[in-house]
Parts: C-alpha cells; structure tokens; sequence
C-alpha cells in the first residue's frame, strides 16, 4: 500500500530573513481597556501587556521569575500593578516586585526590575512597543499625525490585514514603480527619490492627476520613521493623511493596519470624492496582497530601467538589522 506524501512546502526566501529592530504596532489604543491584561504574540515571540488604572500600557515578558507561571493567564491588575495568579505576587511597568503577601518584605533585588520589559509608546490611539534582539534601548521616537490646517483630523476607516510576507517587501513595494500599471493600472505611477535623515526616509511626490475640472497637481508626503511606521498625507481635491504600521509576527508573516483620516467640515462633494479616494487605496493594497503571499524574495533581482530604486531602498533598510550599529549617518540616496 502506498502512503500518500504531503506537499513540498516551498522555500519563499523569509523565513531565513531577520527581523528588524524598531517601533511597532501591537494594539490599537481601545484595544487594552484599564485592568485588562493581553498575551500578544509579535516578532516570533510573546510579551503580555497590561493597562493600569492611570491608564499607562505596560509590557514585560511573559513567564513569572518566581516560579515561571504565564503572567497572561489569570492574572489580574492590581491598581497600576500585574499580579500574577499563580502566588500573587505584584510587578510595576518597570519589571520590579511591588508586593509578595505571603512574606513580611520584598527583597532589594526583586524591587529592581527582575523581570524584563518592553518599552512601550502609545500615540494616536495606537500602541507601540519597541523591539530589538539584544534589548538594546530605543533610537527614535513614535512619529505623530501631521499638524492639521483646518482643526482636528477626522478618523475616518480602519483597516488591517495578515499577510504570508516578511515586512521588508510591504514597504519596498512603494519603489517598485513597475507594479504601479501592472497591478493596479496607474497610467503614470508616481516618482520621486527618497531622501534619508538620521531614522527617518521621507518622499515628496508631485503627481497631475485629471479632474472633472481640468488637470491638477497633487502632492503626496511620505515619511516613514524606523521599518515599522509611516504616515502618507496626499493633498489635491482632497486632503486625506494615511497611518501605516507593518509589524513583524514572524519573518514569514506580517501583520498591516492602516487608519484613515480627513479633514474636518467637508462638504457632501468632497465627502465624496475623500470617501473614493480612500477605496482605492484599500483597493490597491488587496490587489497586492495575493502577490504577496505567494512570492519569493528575490535577493538579487534582475531590474531594469524603470523598476524604481528598490536596491537604494534596501541599502538604506538594511540598517534595521545591523544590531550592533549604534546610529546612522544621515544621507541621500
């Protein structure tokens, strides 16, 4: 009798692919009310997270120093404390021992941060924490929303995905100006070099664009902060900014979310004209997303003119996994 053999799984080229240090997106900020505690599951690991009652988040790995139980099961917060269920004992945001019932102290050396955390920023209803391999301390810090000319963004959508792709490729598909026409039938993809400071890669893209008007010039502004944050603002017969957060759950699988918004007192026009622009851009990135889960990395691409600066853009994220560098020179690519 012969057996039946599963299928091959295919080498995609990502899961040899580190992942890289930054700032990333794990919550959304109503995602952890105050006293709830959540497992997450990022960068080929786990940390739980907490919301005390001063509404500050907190995250920490995940097993107990005491005796290793899991911090994320059935243990409770206590004011702004985690008390682990398994002997009660009490850790603060910075890892240190606030309380143990059962004995009359707690020792000098569990008060300062025996069990290890995570740096954790929230901006704009989002969480952050700060991932890298050897602990080292953060660089930069979480970009916020642009200043809006006209009042108070207006948060329009939220979207988010999982796709089966290393987070290096969602970003550089923003360089492959080709794909553009092939993929979501642009009949001029927008162009324009990207330029480097300290952390931090911006783009400024001015684009014509036709309108029931006539032609109209259009900008869009990219600035994109550590491998895992960027924000895109596009002003023409509307003004829409776009958050973006692509975060490592492994080298294989990443998860995106976006959140739109606009700008205050729109009329039922341009309400309409935001609205479609908005579709379209969700359109763009679910037509990339079947290519994105079936393709390989391709470390030595055979490019031509026209393909777009993606071998710049890989020079300049390749120092997102130089672990031992200290800081980046700022320059132009």
């Amino acid at each position: 009798m012969e057996m039946a053999t599963a299928p091959a799984v295919l080498d995609r080229g990502y899961a040899a692919m580190p992942i890289p240090f930054g700032w990333f997106a794990v919550a959304m900020s109503g995602d952890v009310a105050p006293g709830q505690i959540k497992t997450l599951r990022y960068f080929d690991t786990e940390f739980v997270v907490w919301r005390g009652e001063d509404g500050t988040v907190n995250a920490v790995d995940p097993f107990c120093p005491h005796l290793g139980a899991h911090l994320g099961v059935n243990s409770t917060v206590s004011g702004n404390d985690l008390r682990c269920a398994f002997h009660h004992w009490s850790f603060n945001g910075n890892g240190g021992v606030t309380d143990i019932p059962y004995s009359r102290m707690v020792p000098p050396k569990l008060r300062r941060n025996c069990l290890p955390t995570w740096p954790v920023s929230e901006a704009d209803g989002v969480i952050f924490v700060w991932y890298h391999p050897k602990k080292a301390a953060p660089k930069w810090d979480v970009a916020r929303l642009p200043e809006c000319p006209e009042g108070e963004w207006v948060l329009a959508e939220t979207h988010e995905w999982v796709i089966n792709i290393h987070c290096q490729e969602i970003t550089e598909n923003g360089q492959d100006h080709a794909h553009f026409g092939a993929v979501h039938g642009v009949s001029s993809a927008p162009k324009g070099e990207f330029r480097l400071d300290g952390w931090v890669r911006r783009n400024t893209v001015v684009v014509e664009m036709p309108t029931p008007r006539g032609p109209m010039t259009g900008k869009i502004d990219v600035t994109a902060t550590g491998p895992g944050q960027s924000i895109t603002e596009y002003i023409d017969v509307t003004h829409i900014v776009q958050s973006q957060q692509v975060t490592p759950i492994d080298s294989q699988t990443t998860h995106l979310r976006w959140q739109m918004y606009h700008i205050p007192g729109l009329s039922d026009g341009r309400m309409r004209v935001t609205q479609a622009r908005m579709r379209d851009l969700v359109k763009q990135v679910n037509e990339d997303i079947p290519i994105w889960n079936t393709k390989r990395y391709m470390s030595t691409p055979l490019l031509v003119e026209g393909d777009g600066p993606m071998m710049a853009y890989r020079a300049q994220y390749a120092r997102f996994f130089q672990f031992d560098d200290p800081e980046p020179d700022s320059q132009a690519a």
